[in-house]
């Protein structure tokens, strides 16, 4: 269960699958909030040749080299990957979005990355969800206080194309982990709440029953999670 583990290569190669289309003609590949890299390090096994670069905010400015060199990934402030990041066929944000103080300014200055036609792609949690309505203040996407904006569909649609996007693609995922997460949060006392573990059988408990009930969630056309995609515009 763990970051390299099965689960998350299954994980992993699912979101690459998506993002295969979309990955045609020149340009670096950034993971923006990659993490420690082992998507990126997946996707240099997948493929091969691409320029990959991931982005982890971070006190201390680092630059890290992964998959025996293919992968490059900036630790620092928003600047440092700005400095050294070249054109960008897709930059992908995945779970990352909510978390950004400012994600106009953030969507902004990616744009200027991408090569004219290029995507941007990710995944959030989405306010006005089946799950949100179900699970109240219990849901996983408030994720308190790590989430500073939960974007509607409506909201997200609009901040993408005012930070410069068009073509702009919402529709549900799959994500049973958040699923578990708010499934999970039923059991926890509202006055000592406790952090939810990811591992172990519990966990393993809690996200097969989330699988189960993840056809409802996505066949009531109102998902907790959804996937989004915009591209930049060819005539820039």
């Amino acid at each position: 269960m763990g970051r390299r583990g099965l689960l998350a290569q299954i994980r992993n190669d699912m979101r690459i699958s998506r993002l295969e289309a979309h990955v045609q003609g020149e340009g670096a590949i950034l993971d923006y909030g990659c993490g420690d890299g082992s998507f990126l390090e997946r996707v240099a096994v997948r493929m091969p040749g691409r320029r990959l670069f991931g982005y982890e905010i971070s006190d201390r400015s680092e630059i890290q080299n992964l998959a025996n060199g293919a992968v490059t990934l900036v630790r620092g402030p928003v600047s440092r990957i700005l400095d050294v990041l070249p054109a960008c066929r897709l930059i992908t944000m995945n779970h990352v979005i909510e978390h950004l103080p400012d994600p106009l300014g953030i969507l902004r200055k990616l744009a200027e990355r991408l090569l004219p036609g290029g995507v941007l792609e990710g995944q959030t949690p989405a306010a006005g969800s089946l799950e949100h309505r179900v699970f109240g203040n219990r849901w996983s996407g408030y994720h308190a206080p790590r989430h500073t904006v939960v974007f509607s569909r409506q909201g997200l649609r609009g901040l993408l194309e005012r930070a410069g996007f068009e073509n702009v693609l919402i529709r549900g995922a799959f994500n049973p982990a958040a699923l578990a997460v708010s499934l999970a949060s039923l059991m926890q006392r509202a006055d000592a709440p406790a952090r939810i573990r990811r591992s172990g059988l519990s966990w393993l408990f809690w996200l097969g029953f989330a699988s189960s009930l993840a056809p409802v969630d996505l066949l009531s056309g109102s998902p907790g999670v959804v996937n989004f995609r915009a591209r930049r515009s060819t005539a820039q």
